[in-house]
């Protein structure tokens, strides 16, 4: 699972992507391209990405050094999270604008939803999902995706709850390995069914 390459709106004064179409910088495309070289012997059979521009861009650039012989498909579960009102304005905006919602965002990110958008508990179902139908299969599968997703990911992983997602860490154009994908797929499977009864997730 990796996060797509850097865009100019990573970058000072950052602004909150969400499902804005922002596109690579050159920057990014590198990273896309250096992970690729690096990932050359992975046995990559399957490529998945997000529907978002900035991660179908950096699958472009992922195949033109893993082989264009790769089949890649799009899932919009692996999508960044849909964050609504906020999408194209700078963080610095909406700590000003919205002091509120942004510590509601910062301090119970387990019960925030961004505003007229998607909470972070529906992000982190349809991510799931999304990664246990990739580890359902007979492939060695790479997923193309986004900070919020990966971040989601890595907090399930270590048996941590959303609240602890702001200490995560997911660098533009790096890889995260994902091993024994029986028992990935089955675990998903058992937390879902149990987020399942529990509305705030």
């Amino acid at each position: 699972m990796v996060r797509h390459g850097q865009t100019d709106w990573n970058l000072a004064p950052a602004r909150c992507q969400g499902w804005a179409e922002v596109p690579l910088n050159d920057t990014g495309r590198r990273q896309a391209h250096e992970l690729g070289e690096r990932l050359r012997g992975a046995g990559i059979e399957r490529l998945v990405t997000s529907h978002l521009l900035r991660a179908r861009q950096t699958t472009e650039e992922l195949r033109d050094v893993l082989g264009h012989d790769i089949p890649v498909s799009i899932d919009r579960r692996l999508a960044e999270s849909n964050r609504g009102a906020w999408q194209g304005r700078s963080f610095v905006s909406i700590m000003k604008n919205d002091p509120a919602g942004w510590a509601a965002y910062r301090e119970h990110p387990e019960s925030f939803r961004f505003p007229h958008g998607e909470s972070l508990a529906e992000q982190r179902r349809r991510v799931l999902e999304a990664l246990r139908d990739a580890a359902r299969t007979d492939h060695v599968t790479l997923l193309v995706s986004h900070a919020g997703c990966i971040r989601l990911v890595l907090g399930f992983l270590a048996g941590r709850s959303i609240a602890s997602v702001h200490d995560e860490k997911a660098p533009n154009g790096e890889a995260l390995a994902l091993v024994d994908p029986v028992d990935l797929a089955a675990r998903i499977d058992r937390f879902l069914a149990a987020d399942a009864q529990t509305p705030e997730g």
